[in-house]
């Protein structure tokens, strides 16, 4: 099962948002917590990268939280992949 534990180091190990991430609140905008186009479009890909999904843009705009990304992996049945490196 994919935690936002999981999300976190994900980005620390991508260098995304850089001096932010520890501080995310799992359950507010990553916009409002200063994540710009660019973190959000490198998340994505890495997300796609590490968990081999494909994350349209439909979907994508509705990963507002570190909560709705790991509610999507869970429910897409993505849940084994955290213990990826």
């Amino acid at each position: 099962m994919t935690t936002v534990d999981d999300i976190v180091r994900l980005m620390k190990d991508a260098g995304i948002a850089r001096g932010k991430v520890d501080g995310l609140v799992p359950d507010q905008s990553l916009d409002e917590q200063g994540l710009d186009s660019y973190d959000r479009m490198s998340l994505l890909t890495e997300l796609e990268d590490r968990f081999d999904v494909e994350l349209s843009t439909e979907v994508a705009s509705r990963l507002k939280t570190l909560n709705d990304i790991v509610d999507h992996l869970n429910s897409s049945g993505e849940n084994s992949s955290s213990s990826q490196t």
